[in-house]
């Protein structure tokens, strides 16, 4: 145990300062897309990235991780400071508010504040849609019909629930998961960020997603199998096998080694493609990255494994 109690305390540490005073998760947005980068990352201060972080360290703030729960009341607070009434976020001061950093940033709060407890953004959220019953990505404005992304649309699920004006939305998902993914995802890069976001919402009571948990498993598998992925990618993938208990532990305990190799080796987990910046139909014009969100991921990948057991 030795390894994996080292990489938890980097982790945790790097994590904790990393993270600003105020609550906000640092990210990167780096011109050009995430195969050809064509210059440094310009740093950016924004809820969602924020909001991912706090779900990503869903279930880990025990009596054992104190400093994880005051690094999430802290990032908490940053989050209700951003919000625009009546429960509502845009990526930056200035954007539109969208279903994605409303969604994320819903689920992240719960029940911390009472227009989220009381459901007051919930009419907002479900008037943002499509006339064939999906989920747009911003709020206002046009454009709507070339917007509409799975993982965007899991997420809204995630949120809202089982309500049956999600069962578009959800068929969409499920159809989406059926095979690489790729023809569905506008802002997202990898099919496992649609896996993860699927189990998210599967994690919340949303059984109209369940279909779609047996392609999401073989996704994840996907992705721990291959000896070329990166380290942000296998703390995905992670997130989805631990959830669904599916794969064998040898398979995860292999990922979770790797893991532990990148933390011990550079004190946190490097990232790579978050999300996208881009404008349909156009190509990507840059993408995000952010070691935060990635470390928040290993981090809750090495603490399920140690509860567990793995012997590194």
């Amino acid at each position: 145990m030795v390894e994996i109690d080292r990489a938890l305390s980097l982790a945790r540490d790097w994590l904790n300062h990393s993270v600003a005073a105020d609550g906000c998760w640092p990210s990167q947005r780096v011109p050009g897309p995430p195969d050809d980068p064509i210059g440094p990352g310009i740093d950016e201060r924004t809820p969602f990235v924020a909001a991912v972080g706090l779900l990503a360290l869903e279930g880990l703030a025990d009596p054992d991780q104190t400093e994880i729960a005051v690094l999430i009341d802290r990032s908490r607070g940053y989050l209700v400071r951003a919000m625009r009434a009546p429960g509502i976020w845009a990526y930056l001061d200035g954007f539109v508010p969208d279903c994605d950093d409303t969604a994320c940033a819903s689920m992240a709060l719960s029940g911390a504040h009472p227009w989220i407890a009381f459901g007051h953004n919930r009419g907002l959220g479900l008037a943002a849609r499509v006339p064939d019953g999906r989920f747009r990505t911003w709020m206002a404005g046009p454009r709507a019909d070339l917007d509409i992304d799975a993982v965007v649309n899991a997420n809204m699920i995630g949120w809202l629930g089982d309500a049956g004006d999600c069962r578009t939305a959800a068929d969409f998902v499920i159809a989406a998961c059926t095979g690489s993914g790729r023809g569905a995802l506008i802002f997202y890069d990898h099919p496992i960020d649609l896996a993860q976001a699927v189990v998210r919402a599967c994690r919340r009571g949303a059984g109209t997603l369940r279909p779609a948990l047996r392609d999401v498993s073989r996704m994840a598998a996907q992705v721990l199998e291959d000896d070329e992925a990166s380290p942000l990618r296998l703390a995905q993938a992670l997130d989805v096998a631990d959830a669904l208990g599916t794969l064998p532990l040898p398979v995860r305990d292999r990922a979770v080694a790797l893991l532990v190799r990148e933390v011990v080796a550079h004190g946190y987990c490097r990232s790579d493609t978050i999300y996208l910046g881009i404008t349909p139909p156009a190509p990507p014009g840059c993408h995000y990255r952010s070691d935060a969100l990635a470390t928040a991921l290993a981090l809750g990948a090495l603490v399920r494994a140690r509860k567990r057991g793995i012997g590194i």
